[in-house]
């Protein structure tokens, strides 16, 4: 596969999970596929539907935005931005009705057109200062 058929596969993956409101679509993973979000316990498909359902469960309008990506050999990482409103409970947060924007990357490894593994970080402390569980740090003028 070409590396532009891996930046088009990237942005499909992330596009699938908005329209399914989601984990990602099966269509698109291999078989054996794997998430590894720090901060979480490596998961399968089921269990990435299972995290990703909690987010849109919480958020609601959220959709990615793919702010970028790069593809070399069968990896692609995608720089990508969530936003959405909280809405519901999330990890014990009440819904506020504050609007988020939450910056996260994510390296994918491709195998036979879809996605193997995916491999990620979000901006966690950034999502509950804005949530208002956590203070946000004053930048000094």
């Amino acid at each position: 596969m070409s590396t532009e058929t891996h930046h088009a596969l990237a942005r499909q993956f992330f596009a699938a999970q908005d329209r399914l409101q989601g984990g990602p679509d099966p269509d698109l993973c291999t078989a054996g596929y794997t998430a590894d979000i720090a901060g979480f316990p490596p998961m399968d498909r089921a269990g990435h539907e299972h995290f990703a359902r909690m987010f849109y469960g919480a958020f609601s309008g959220l959709y990615h935005t793919v702010d970028g990506t790069i593809a070399e050999g069968d990896q692609v990482v995608v720089r990508f931005t969530l936003r959405g409103t909280h809405t519901g409970d999330f990890a014990g947060v009440p819904p506020t009705g504050r609007p988020v924007t939450i910056s996260a990357v994510v390296t994918m490894r491709i195998a036979d057109g879809r996605v193997a593994a995916l491999q990620g970080v979000f901006d966690r402390l950034g999502l509950m200062q804005q949530l208002g569980v956590i203070p946000a740090p004053e930048v000094a003028p």
